[in-house]
This record gives structure tokens, sequence and C-alpha cells, in this order.
């Protein structure tokens, strides 16, 4: 805690001595950052984080005043048509050093020769799939807690290689519609979907940092003796294990201000029989749709879907020796009021298994209900309001002598600061 207000300190120091309007630099660069201070009380089993099966990020052990978020996010116009942009989140939760970069890439956007616009990113970062984490630091300006479907992004996926977009605005159409079409090509996360096997989907808002180590829970498979004994007690999610790139391609259609679709395919083309270092890689596939709709009554819909598979390890009787399917998706009603946000989201999830391998008990499905609200007291300050509750049944708790079925609640009241714009 105290590295972590030593950091914070020096992010406000930064700010205060260079301005985040560039006047010193017009245009050329931009510095924006957040530190959410939060009371938190939770009830539910000892958070995954402390290397257990809770879904949330808080438990009895760390709830109570603290800091929930830090980040920096900064844009760096190289030159007109270049630019450099990085993300630097903070935690002081004891996965890994307290600062890390969840994001760091080169954009090139040239200078439209026809009437398409291209772009092209380097580096790493997330893929373009999430309508909920379209603030800066890839965070929800709708909630305090991310969606399942966005928590699980934000700890196993990000892309560690180049994409590649096209889009256009079609003068048949008026101008109204936006078409546009992604492709990319990646590398280092083999062991994607491992955590949604052997953890299961979760409801919060931390982003995994390069170089961090996920914990699990003591599983029986990865114990000595254990089919899986050679498996660290812990995921690196960003690993390159079987020297083979993945891909993903992805579209969006525009309707205005009014409507906004995407898909996506992902396919990480994983060697499910490879492992390197304590880490297995797992093949993992999914099918991705998000739309927003603006409803009558000022109110905007979100929605997101995710089905797909993640298996690893030797085809026997039929199935890989972890042969998993998963899916979940998401409803969000929004509105803004002047100064205040409403926003209520349900979630389902699932996890079923294929494989009948012995202490490998990997099936689940639950929900989870968030209501949250903001008040804007300034442009730098709101104060917020977050409710959630998430009901898991999950066969592989019996190993632990728990419940399988348990709801588990999270009330958090939180003080948001950002600079920048």
């Amino acid at each position: 805690m105290v590295r972590l207000l030593i950091l914070i300190s020096a992010t406000f120091l930064a700010f205060a001595a260079h301005p985040a309007d560039g006047s010193d630099a017009p245009n050329r660069y931009q510095l924006r950052a957040g530190i959410d201070v939060s009371y938190i009380n939770a009830s539910g089993y000892t958070s995954w984080t402390e290397g257990f099966v809770g879904k949330l990020l808080y438990d009895d052990n760390n709830e109570d005043l603290k800091i929930s978020q830090a980040f920096v996010d900064a844009n760096f116009q190289l030159t007109d048509t270049l630019k450099a942009h990085a993300v630097v989140d903070a935690y002081d939760d004891g996965i890994g050093s307290i600062v890390g970069f969840t994001q760091a890439y080169i954009e090139w956007r040239p200078v439209p020769r026809s009437k398409n616009r291209y772009r092209l990113k380097v580096g790493a970062f997330y893929p373009h799939m999430s309508l909920e984490n379209v603030s800066a630091g890839w965070n929800s300006p709708y909630t305090m807690s991310f969606s399942a479907i966005n928590t699980w992004i934000a700890e196993e996926l990000r892309t560690v290689g180049a994409e590649l977009s096209v889009s256009r605005r079609p003068e048949t159409f008026g101008g109204a519609h936006t078409f546009s079409l992604q492709g990319a090509v990646f590398v280092a996360n083999d062991p994607t979907g491992s955590l949604l096997a052997w953890k299961g989907w979760s409801a919060h808002n931390r982003q995994s940092r390069f170089g961090d180590q996920l914990p699990l829970a003591p599983l029986p498979q990865i114990q000595p003796g254990g089919v899986f004994e050679e498996q660290d007690p812990y995921i690196e999610p960003f690993r390159e294990i079987d020297s083979r790139a993945g891909y993903y391609v992805g579209g969006e259609w525009q309707f205005n201000q009014q409507l906004l679709i995407r898909a996506m395919h992902y396919d990480n083309r994983a060697d499910p029989t490879a492992f390197e270092d304590g880490q297995y890689a797992w093949a993992t596939k999914f099918e991705h749709i998000a739309a927003q709709v603006s409803l009558p009554g000022d109110w905007d819909l979100l929605f997101q879907w995710m089905t797909g598979t993640t298996v690893m390890g030797p085809v026997t009787n039929g199935a890989h020796m972890v042969d998993t399917e998963f899916d979940s998706k998401y409803l969000m009603l929004t509105r803004t009021i002047d100064r205040h946000r409403l926003s209520f989201r349900y979630d389902i999830f699932e996890v079923t298994q294929n494989d009948k391998t012995d202490e490998d008990n990997n099936p689940e499905e639950g929900n989870v209900w968030t209501v949250a609200y903001f008040y804007e007291l300034s442009n730098k300050v709101w104060l917020g309001a977050e409710s959630m509750i998430i009901k898991t049944h999950r066969c592989a708790w019996e190993y632990y002598g728990i419940d399988e079925t348990r709801t588990e609640k999270q009330l958090q009241l939180t003080v948001r600061f950002r600079f920048g714009s």
C-alpha cells in the first residue's frame, strides 16, 4: 500500500509539472491517468488472487478502504501519421510487480489516397472486441467491475503482434453507415483458456500486466503425483510456447450513433501437446458478437456474447485430456441524466466438459447481477457506488470440502479521479 501511494504521488506531480493539454508541446502527446479510492465490503470464498476459488477480486481478508485502481494512459504523436500508445496499471495485490504495462504499441494511419481508411497497429494491445471498455486505460465508464467476458479478456487475452483494419463509409448509403474489417496475427498467447478451464469465469476490473503470474487454486491435478504435476501453481498468460502464430478476423457495422455491431473469430492455433517451463499451451478458439443500440428515453443497450472451446493435452478416449467448451453473454442498460449515470448489467456464464480425466472436474455455471451509479462532481472527480452479486455452481469446489454452489456479494463505494483529456 505504501509503495502504491508513492506511485500515485509521483503521478500527481507528473501531471502538475506537465499539463495534460500538451501546452508545452501542442498536439504532440496526451496523458490521461486515473485513481479510484474505494470502500469495499465483500463476502464469499477467498479470492482467486490469493490462490483460492473466489470469483471476486476482494473478500473478507482484503476489504475496507483501498486504492482499487491506478493507471496512466499515454499517447505520443511521433509524426503526422504515426503515434505510440502505452498503458501502465498499478496493483498492490502481490501478483507480480506493483507497476506494469498492459498495452504498448505503435499505430500508423496513412494519409488516405482513396475512400478507404487504413490503420496498422504493431505491439501489444487488446483485440477490437469490447463495447464496454471504452474509457482511458481500457476501463469502463458504466460500471466499476467488468462483465464476465471482458474480465476474462483482461485476465488472459492480448494481441502481441500486428492488426490491420480498413474502414469505409459508402456514399451510396448517404454516409450514415460505416463498415470496417480487421485482421491480426499474433504470438505469446498460448496459455489462453487455462484460467477458464481451471479457475472459471470471474467478475472484476483487474487487468493482467506483462510478466504477471496469475495464481491457481491448489487443484488436485497440478499437485505432486497429479496428471499435470509439471504445471506451475500459476498461469503466465502472455507466453509463446509452440512457435506457432495465432490469428483473428473481425468486422464492424455502425449506423450513425444509433447502432454498432461487432463480430470476431479468434484462434490462437496453439499446439495442445506443447509444454515449456511449467506452462502448457492451450488450443483456444471462439466466436464473439457485440452490439450497442440507442433506445428511446436516452437509454443505451449493450450486448456481448462469446462462445468457444479450449483444449490441452493429447487426445485420449475421443477427447483431449482437458477438453472444455465455454459460453458467456450479458445485457446492460445504461443512461446518463445530467451529471448522473445509472447502469444495470446481467451476465450468465458456463463451462462444460467433454473429457473424463480424473481429478479435473471443470464444469460450472452461474450468473452475475450488477447495478452501478456514478455522479459527476466535477470534470475530474466522480462519486460511485456498485453492488454485485455472483452466483456460481462449480463441481471442482468439492475438492476443497466447500459448497459447490455459492453466492458471493460485493459492495463498492468509490471516489474516482481522472486527469487529462
